[in-house]
């Protein structure tokens, strides 16, 4: 077990379709400060990945620790497995205070109460299945499923709740798990004014493989007007990719400004050094690279996110190429915690590196999509290489060293073919366990 003192608090926060370039330490046109500072205080990883790039499979995979084929979250609004254990459950039976706040996505549909079933075993929670809007709607429930409605904007919101249940758990003496859940910056973009503002006369710089594209995307919860012409969000955009960027990274610095609050209750109640604070995402948004837009795609401005881990007397100020994913979160806080592991557990255990006891660490990592999809993909320092999930031939191979963009597809190259049947073979033994 590393030692990073007894009673340690965790903070896991996460976004909603935000890709791995959305920071200001990555991309300077992109005012994330809060987030910045914490990544100072710890370590970025820039070769962060979703498991499965689509929220709900996301959060399956995140509160069980396993990979979705073995979960069985394999959509938006599956359930958890009601026999395994979840990060939650595991934390409560070590003594902890646990709680959710935010977006659940995960065995329900509707806009009604979670009930206590569905809510993978935290003590305290207030959230919502998912409501595609930020300035309309703003309903939270809580565990005793009654229904809070709030003025103002969804994320805003969202920290205030948050800063609400963390101050709950500071009054105690009791170490807690609060993991927060915003929705920005998914579509539809609509960040308050006075972060849109940041942005309007920004041009921002198109990576190479970006491909024009209409950027809207219709709703469902609550559905868009038809015709789609019709919607406030459609006509905003204007076809202009660049605008919706303009929205969206507003909402960015709209997320980065309540975490920014939440870092700084911390701070004022002394338990900043203290607590573990680990910042991802779900997935990202391709945005008109390679001509795709959403998500639910291998690419890395899909399957890509940013990861920022802060571990009190842990590294700091490292921005670190080593490869991590969103199941490595629950073994990583368990042995952070100085608890037992989990059998059940399929992700790498990186406490060792953020306490600096090792350098370097376990590659590779996967993703999937096994419904309608149907990928599979492997990562390792140099590769990416992506097979189909129903035969596991390849279909894709780059070069992550030389060619970042994933602009030169190799899989057909013949001096490549041992490594990909390398790689192939490391697929198909992790997807049959």
């Amino acid at each position: 077990m590393v030692e990073v003192g007894e009673g340690m608090n965790f903070l896991i926060i996460f976004a909603d379709q935000m890709h791995k370039y959305a920071l200001g330490k990555i991309n300077p046109q992109v005012q994330t400060p809060n987030l910045d500072q914490l990544a100072e205080d710890g370590v970025l990883f820039t070769n962060g990945y979703s498991n499965a790039p689509i929220c709900g499979p996301y959060r399956g995979s995140l509160f069980t620790g396993m990979y979705i084929s073995s979960n069985g979250v394999l959509r938006n609004n599956d359930p958890l497995p009601k026999d395994v254990k979840t990060l939650a459950e595991a934390f409560n039976e070590r003594g902890y205070d646990t709680g959710f706040v935010g977006k659940w996505h995960l065995g329900a549909t509707g806009q009604g109460p979670i009930p206590r079933e569905i809510r993978g075993g935290f003590k305290k929670f207030r959230g919502y299945q998912c409501y595609n809007g930020f300035k309309n709607d703003i309903l939270f429930f809580n565990e005793q499923d009654q229904c809070e409605e709030y003025q103002g904007h969804r994320t805003d919101v969202t920290t205030q709740i948050a800063l609400e249940q963390l101050d709950s758990f500071l009054e105690k003496e009791q170490p807690f798990l609060q993991v927060v859940a915003y929705q920005a910056p998914h579509y539809p973009e609509q960040p308050s004014e006075r972060y849109a503002a940041l942005y309007k006369k920004t041009i921002f710089e198109m990576e190479p493989g970006y491909v024009d594209i209409d950027p809207y995307t219709p709703t469902f919860s609550p559905p868009s007007p038809r015709p789609y012409e019709a919607c406030p969000d459609y006509k905003r955009y204007g076809k202009s990719m660049e605008e919706y960027l303009r929205l969206y990274y507003g909402m960015v610095t709209q997320v980065d400004a309540g975490i920014g609050e939440l870092i700084e209750r911390l701070k004022e109640k002394g338990q900043y050094e203290n607590t573990t604070i680990i910042f991802t995402s779900d997935h990202g948004d391709m945005q008109g690279s390679h001509g795709f837009k959403n998500k639910r795609l291998p690419y890395e401005k899909s399957c890509g996110v940013p990861f920022i881990t802060y571990v009190p007397k842990g590294r700091k100020n490292e921005i670190s190429k080593e490869l991590v994913s969103g199941i490595d979160i629950y073994p990583t806080c368990l042995e952070l915690a100085g608890l037992d592991s989990e059998k059940h557990l399929q992700g790498n255990n990186f406490a060792k590196y953020m306490i600096g006891y090792e350098n370097e660490l376990k590659d590779p990592v996967y993703a999937e999509m096994v419904v309608k999809d149907d990928w599979r993909m492997i990562r390792t320092k140099q590769y990416k290489l992506i097979v189909t999930a129903s035969t596991d031939e390849p279909t894709m191979l780059f070069d992550m060293i030389n060619d970042p963009y994933e602009l030169n597809n190799l899989v057909q190259v013949l001096e490549y073919q041992n490594s990909i049947e390398e790689l192939q073979g490391k697929v198909v033994q992790r997807f049959s366990k």
